[in-house]
């Protein structure tokens, strides 16, 4: 069955300010419960974007301040002991947040308080803490951030507070990028998967939001109101952003909260290697995997013609990039308990991607995730432990696998979910239709339900031609959920959607 997407049909301008303005777009294809989209258009300096951003949604962002604190009040943990620990890590990230991101969520707070909204600039500090918060060992590393008298004193609830934290949900999540000889007519397509605690509510809250800044590039930003800087995006220069969460022994939270330096990239690249010097050049916190493609539009159809793709590998305490066909990648092994070598690498030419696993020999070593060697449990297998699920196994060589699929006309069959996705025949270009294919199957559903782990947004990109898909978890009036792919792919132009907003 092919993948379910489609253009919105709807428009309705629900609030205008200044240059800015919100729409909610329907779709009369999409599936009941996914069909409308908050559209928030917003441009000028950063005090102007911040502005129109609170007097457009600052209602919404309300809910999803008291959404994401209720994450850890869910579990049974005291109001104030929650805002006490989310506060504490915004006070270690907040050295780190450039100015112009500190002046545009002051913008937030006034525009959203002169629209009526009750929001202030905390709202949206903790909003950007909790997206940089899945510390590894994150219950043990509490006294950090509260103090050990702090926590005796709370008797029962210091310990609510630390089981809150160790069952706090993981961002696993995958991406990969493909083009050349392996796409329709050699195009770039990428894509974002995040997999993320499900039916929080925040779907409601869904928005893609079009920035136009005075000092940087335009771009899309698909995410939910109030999540500032960026969880996924694309720029008027086919530089698109992808991530991942994944658990290091090396971890703290002095540096950039990752969404704004995803912000930076796409505000100020306008090819691969800006990317790359953004991301090497940064103060990093914990484990996360980066993936940025190129669609380089502006050289389609020439011999100049180059699109491309990078991964990343950072920890607080290193960043290693790779590119197609990476050496490092060929070179990636681990050690079993006799000393033996094995090589774990997927290296392929015109396409590179990424779920938790590193390929860097020093990313990799401080790893815990995917059985990583960081941890001293660990055996460095990431296949994983016996009886535990790896995200090697159930998303990196899947994608890889079914890339290779369409290379060879081969079948494919998830190894998850026992379904075939491929069908055997000749080879196959990858285009739209088919990056959705990749994409869905590796999208965490109902197999992960019980860890409170599946696809709430997933994003495909085709950043040569400005294009791109994004999905939301949804509800349907029978309380029927689905997961992003599951629930359909609202279709956008880049290029379409800044015209609409001048």
């Amino acid at each position: 069955m092919p993948p379910l997407y489609f253009k919105p049909d709807g428009k309705e301008l629900i609030r205008r300010v200044g240059r800015g303005r919100l729409e909610r777009h329907t779709a009369s294809r999409a599936r009941s419960g996914a069909q409308d989209l908050l559209v928030a258009h917003v441009g000028g300096s950063r005090q102007e974007m911040g502005r129109q951003y609170g007097a457009l949604v600052g209602d919404s962002v309300r809910k999803n301040a008291d959404r994401l604190t209720g994450l850890f009040t869910a579990a049974g943990l005291p109001e104030p002991v929650a805002l006490r620990f989310i506060d504490s890590s915004w006070e270690r990230l907040a050295p780190h947040v450039p100015a112009p991101c500190i002046e545009e969520m002051e913008g937030i707070a006034a525009g959203a308080s002169e629209a009526g909204f009750d929001l202030a600039i905390e709202d949206l500090q903790r909003i950007l803490a909790v997206t940089n918060l899945d510390l590894y060992k994150r219950e043990a590393r509490i006294p950090e951030f509260l103090g050990e008298d702090f926590i005796e004193m709370l008797g029962d609830a210091g310990q609510q507070l630390l089981a809150a934290l160790q069952g706090t949900p993981t961002l696993s999540c995958t991406m990969f990028a493909v083009w050349g000889s392996r796409t329709v007519d050699g195009k770039c397509f990428a894509s974002r998967n995040l997999d993320w605690v499900s039916q929080t509510g925040m779907h409601e809250e869904r928005l893609l939001t079009v920035y136009r800044p005075e000092d940087g590039h335009a771009f899309v930003s698909m995410g939910y109101a109030g999540v500032l800087g960026c969880l996924a995006g694309m720029n008027e220069k086919g530089i698109s952003l992808s991530e991942v969460g994944a658990f290091s022994v090396r971890e703290e939270l002095d540096g950039i909260p990752w969404v704004l330096l995803a912000r930076r990239v796409l505000e100020e690249s306008k090819c691969l290697d800006d990317a790359v010097g953004i991301i090497q050049g940064a103060a990093h916190t914990i484990g996360y995997n980066y993936l940025v493609a190129d669609g380089d539009p502006a050289h389609f159809g020439t011999k100049a013609f180059r699109p491309r793709a990078a991964a990343f590998e950072t920890n607080y305490a290193c960043c290693e990039v790779f590119f197609e066909d990476d050496p490092k990648e060929h070179d990636a092994v681990w050690a079993d308990a006799a000393g033996q070598s094995h090589a774990y690498g997927l290296p392929l030419k015109e396409a590179v991607m990424r779920a938790d696993t590193a390929f860097g020999a020093g990313p990799r070593a401080l790893q815990a995730t995917d059985n990583g060697p960081g941890a001293p449990a660990n055996t460095g297998d990431p296949r994983g432990r016996q009886g535990e699920r790896s995200t090697y196994l159930a998303c990196h060589k899947p994608m890889h696998d079914m890339i290779r699929a369409y290379e060879r006309g081969d079948a494919y069959v998830s190894p998850v979910r026992g379904t075939q996705v491929i069908e055997a025949g000749v080879p196959k270009r990858i285009g739209p239709e088919e990056a959705m294919k990749i994409a869905a199957t590796v999208a965490h559903g109902e197999e992960m339900l019980a860890e409170s782990d599946w696809d709430v947004m997933s994003v495909i990109y085709a950043p040569t031609d400005l294009d791109c898909w994004v999905a939301y978890e949804s509800c349907d009036a029978g309380g029927v959920w689905r997961n992003a792919p599951d629930s359909g792919y609202w279709q956008y132009n880049l290029t379409e959607l800044l015209e609409d907003s001048e």
